[in-house]
């Protein structure tokens, strides 16, 4: 075999199969506790063949959700407009909403988001205020004297990232394997709600990330177009080589721990290829890919569209892989507007909705629209005042959560007050979050199945709070 060949081939199963490891966690033995739960739940939890998915939808940067939901009342819409100056969104220019529950004045919804202001109206999404990363509950007086205890590096992207996505607030000493809240749940839960699963539970579409890191469960990345596992371009003949060798056990410990996490990608990534094959194409129109020139929403649909496209057909094939729980992580990044905001945002926010409101369409289609639920999540909110182009890092944030089973057309959470005495506002601006992620993740974690008794394990910080389940999930 020609030595170029070779090189070549081997260059590109690496790169295929270290992309297809990305996603995976890594390799730690699960914590006691963590194991001892999942055999007791194996034990008990029901052998029905109801299905469940979770689909986070991050949206890298902070999104402004000052500017998702707007005050329209002409007293609350006078205070927003006073504060923002000029990021104010016009009031004529909002999509109204009529929520039957938890709002004390007139909404509306950014005027990108004509998709999600009709899923809104049509009882399908629940807005949620006013959430956070939150280690406790936080008073004005607190934040303000500097006696409250906060999540570490608060106004860092990376930092808020990880902690949104683990809810970890960890010792700079601290020995043990990190994970993040998708993962544990997967940890908790995946033997015994998926038998006879060919693949994880942990499926990403934007790469490796720290909220499907488990303890004891890989996540496995997934590829948005074809899905390959060991090729050779130039002499195909390699292939068998790699293969000989991926099968032959190796002394080292660290070698052969690399090879048996090699293998079970290349394996990962042949059973994956081999069920999207049987699957029936979708009709549901998905953004497609932009025209030159096009606007920047078209880029950012087909971006985000690609991945909830590829989610639901794997949800499609849930049967072929042997999977009742599934848990998606999707990403859309851009959202750190700091400058140009009134340009940019609109644009975002349009890209976002129109691919959301396609992927609730494919699970309308595939006959799983009560079954799937699809949340938001952003590391943090921005400031209430501009930076005169912009604005910069905040703190409490507005989010939506999407799917049959939502409780949808209602507003959970209270709408926070933003004028000037207010306590929901601290001395330097930033809104101070009311509902924490943990009790966000807890009340998702509830609905896909983890026993309510296991909702502290899996959620660290949950027991500062007085309430578990904030109610938008329907039982």
């Amino acid at each position: 075999m020609p030595t170029h060949s070779f090189l070549h081939s081997r260059r590109g199963f690496l790169r295929r199969s270290l992309a297809a490891l990305a996603g995976g966690s890594a390799f730690f033995t699960a914590p006691s506790s963590l194991s001892l739960l999942n055999a007791a739940w194996a034990q008990s939890a029901p052998a029905g063949s109801d299905f469940r998915a979770l689909v986070c939808v991050f949206l890298l940067g902070g999104n402004d959700g000052y500017n998702l939901v707007v005050p329209r009342s002409a007293t609350e819409y006078a205070t927003y407009a006073n504060r923002r100056r000029g990021l104010t969104l016009p009031r004529e220019a909002l999509l109204p909403i009529s929520p039957v529950e938890g709002a004390d004045f007139a909404l509306g919804l950014h005027p990108a988001l004509a998709g999600l202001q009709g899923l809104f109206e049509g009882g399908k999404l629940a807005l949620l205020a006013n959430v956070g990363a939150l280690l406790e509950p936080v008073s004005r007086q607190q934040y303000d004297q500097r006696t409250a205890r906060l999540p570490p590096q608060l106004f860092s992207h990376n930092d808020q990232q990880a902690f949104w996505q683990s809810l970890e607030a960890r010792s700079p000493v601290d020995t043990t394997p990190a994970s993040g809240w998708g993962g544990r749940i997967a940890d908790l839960m995946h033997s015994a709600s998926n038998p006879d699963a060919t693949l994880a539970m942990n499926l990403s579409l934007a790469g490796s990330n720290p909220f499907q890191t488990g303890r004891s469960t890989d996540a496995l990345s997934v590829d948005l177009g074809a899905i390959r596992s060991i090729e050779a371009d130039l002499d195909p003949g390699a292939v068998g080589e790699v293969e000989a060798q991926l099968a032959q056990a190796h002394p080292n410990l660290l070698v052969e721990s690399y090879r048996r996490r090699l293998l079970g990608a290349v394996e990962d990534y042949r059973v994956l290829a081999a069920a999207l094959a049987g699957a029936a194409p979708l009709s549901t129109a998905f953004p497609e890919p932009p025209a030159a020139g096009a606007p920047a929403a078209d880029r950012f649909a087909f971006a985000l569209g690609s991945q909830l496209r590829r989610a639901a057909e794997l949800i499609s094939v849930r049967q072929a892989l042997g999977l009742r729980r599934q848990i998606f992580f999707c990403s859309l990044g851009g959202f750190d507007t700091h400058d140009a905001q009134m340009a940019d945002q609109p644009q975002l926010l349009a890209g976002l909705s129109r691919a959301v409101s396609a992927f609730h369409a494919a699970t309308v289609e595939l006959g799983v629209e009560s079954n799937v639920t699809t949340f938001a999540a952003t590391e943090f909110g921005r400031s209430l005042t501009s930076n005169g182009d912009g604005s910069d890092h905040g703190w409490g944030n507005h989010l939506f959560v999407l799917g049959g089973a939502v409780r949808g057309r209602r507003v959970f959470g209270a709408m926070p007050d933003l004028s000037p005495s207010s306590q929901d506002i601290a001395g330097d601006g930033n809104l101070i979050p009311r509902i924490s992620v943990d009790q966000y993740g807890a009340t998702l974690g509830r609905w896909f199945g983890v026993p309510d008794g296991s909702l502290g394990l899996l959620f660290p910080n949950l027991g500062a709070f007085d309430r578990r389940d904030l109610g938008f999930m329907s039982a």
